[in-house]
């Protein structure tokens, strides 16, 4: 599972599911057309090349090594206040800075955090 990897995509407002106990078959049709599937299974990653779906093979299985894997492969990794990274709910905007889920109720700001992933992600390259 790519649970880490999918909160830092959330960070970055990208729609991510984090389906637990599907099988292969499960994950390609939920994927379908409108999603990249992301994976560190090499039999699945091929298994989506067969099937048409777009599929991300993750080597890495380090979160800094991801992120660099999928930023070269074209995902945008700007910080973007748009999905919870929690339950990948639509943040809603609260003003100030703020922003609250719409669906567990989680609160977002901008604080000494952010600055922190913003500096983290800067230090991978680009």
């Amino acid at each position: 599972m790519l649970m880490r990897l999918g909160r830092w995509l959330r960070l970055a407002g990208h729609d991510v599911e984090n389906p637990r106990s599907m099988s292969d078959v499960d994950l390609i049709a939920q994927a379908g057309d409108r999603r990249t599937l992301l994976t560190r299974d090499r039999s699945l990653a091929e298994l989506c090349e067969r099937e048409g779906v777009r599929c991300i093979l993750i080597r890495s299985s380090h979160i800094d090594e991801q992120l660099r894997e999928v930023r070269g492969r074209g995902i945008d990794l700007s910080l973007n206040p748009e999905r919870c990274t929690i339950c990948n709910g639509e943040l809603l905007d609260m003003g100030n800075g703020r922003w609250m889920c719409s669906e567990c109720g989680k609160i977002y700001w901008r604080g000494s955090h952010w600055r922190g992933i913003e500096a983290r992600l800067r230090s991978l390259g680009s």
